[in-house]
């Protein structure tokens, strides 16, 4: 029997899920409906009419007289946690994009509901699904490259105008009255953190916890009232530091990731192509010759898991640090940069912005493991 799964939020990275079904028999299972009120702005939208798939207005209209396995929430951060909870009062189980939300409070009554209910909630941090990932981790489990020092990751993505006018959140603190605090942090580059505590969690199910928080954010890009670059050193509770650096703001189309994870056994390290370890025995682990998966192996994943009735190894149990991580950057402000900012076109002919060195400031910066930048 096929899962039944509904959709809701076909547009932005929605779209990438509408695909899947398109194109793919994903183990069987059948998207039966797509919840979304702008369903008609998306690109996809005729070819989802031609094969037969029911678009609903809202969650609420769909599960007013119909039911699914699981429901996959795609729309903007301040619905996630009603829709989550309405998916599980009907009884379904859930995979939500991330961020989950940024009110812990919130995260609780999911996990609560979710015991109550006997159905998971799995969130969409796609490396903690990755094959590559989770052999990694297995390794550190096993103990084979001694306790973490400290770790540290970079990613750099130019984002412009035509990107943050795609939503009334994008860039924002708050929509609709909840907090969204949409930057590379929390978004596009949310999984390079959520990746080094997940490798560092205790379980396969489990992540590191951070009890302390150094650095900056910054706002660059004058439009926008959140950041849209960071400079972070996060400590965790068993004294891992943690270091992270992301920016929407540089010249530089794309940059990394790069990764450097120190052990007191060896390293491992990513310079784009994937994670490499070296142990100081001379034994050199290439993780990234092992299959991540599926394109979409999270979603391939939670159909799998319904099926055999079991767990996600990423739920709301995994990924709510990421949100902890993020509350504790937020409490420390947003450093003002944009009176620096210069107005540049990029080859759409949208308009970002930049201070100038702010790639190579934030380069500079990973190399030398610190959360001072150096702009001249």
């Amino acid at each position: 029997m096929s899962v039944k799964v509904l959709l809701c939020g076909m547009g932005g990275y929605g779209e990438n899920y509408v695909k899947e079904y398109l194109e793919r028999d994903v183990l069987g299972s059948v998207l039966v409906a797509i919840a979304d009120p702008f369903a008609s702005k998306s690109p996809l939208y005729e070819s989802v009419k031609e094969k037969g798939i029911p678009i609903y207005s809202s969650p609420d209209e769909f599960f007013a007289s119909n039911k699914v396995d699981l429901t996959i929430i795609s729309s903007p951060i301040h619905t996630h946690y009603p829709y989550v909870m309405l998916a599980l009062e009907n009884g379904s189980n859930v995979l939500t994009e991330k961020p989950v939300c940024f009110d812990e409070d919130q995260i609780e009554r999911m996990e609560k509901k979710s015991r109550e209910t006997g159905l998971f909630v799995a969130v969409g941090y796609q490396l903690c699904f990755s094959h590559e990932i989770l052999a990694i981790k297995k390794d550190i489990l096993s103990g084979i490259y001694g306790k973490a020092k400290r770790l540290k990751t970079l990613r750099l993505m130019r984002r412009n105008d035509i990107y943050y006018s795609r939503s009334s959140w994008a860039g924002a603190l708050l929509c609709s009255g909840e907090k969204v605090y949409d930057s590379p942090f929390t978004n596009a580059c949310a999984h390079q953190y959520q990746n080094m505590v997940f490798l560092l969690g205790k379980n396969m199910d489990e992540s590191a916890v951070s009890v302390k928080c150094e650095g900056s954010l910054y706002r660059v890009r004058p439009t926008i009232t959140n950041c849209d670059t960071a400079s972070l050193k996060f400590t965790t509770e068993d004294g891992v530091e943690l270091y992270y650096y992301s920016s929407h703001a540089v010249d530089e189309v794309k940059v990394g990731p790069w990764n450097y994870f120190e052990f007191e056994n060896g390293y491992m390290e990513d310079t784009g192509n994937g994670l490499v370890g070296h142990l100081n025995d001379g034994r050199i682990i290439d993780y990234s010759l092992l299959s991540k998966g599926e394109r979409l192996e999270k979603l391939w994943e939670c159909v799998r898991c319904v099926e055999e009735k079991r767990v996600p190894v990423c739920t709301l149990k995994t990924a709510k640090e990421h949100t902890h991580a993020v509350l504790l950057a937020q409490e420390k402000g947003v450093v003002d940069l944009s009176s620096s900012a210069e107005a540049r076109l990029d080859d759409k002919e949208s308009t970002y912005y930049t201070i100038p060195g702010l790639g190579k400031a934030l380069q500079d910066a990973y190399k030398s493991w610190t959360t001072e930048l150096n702009l001249i």
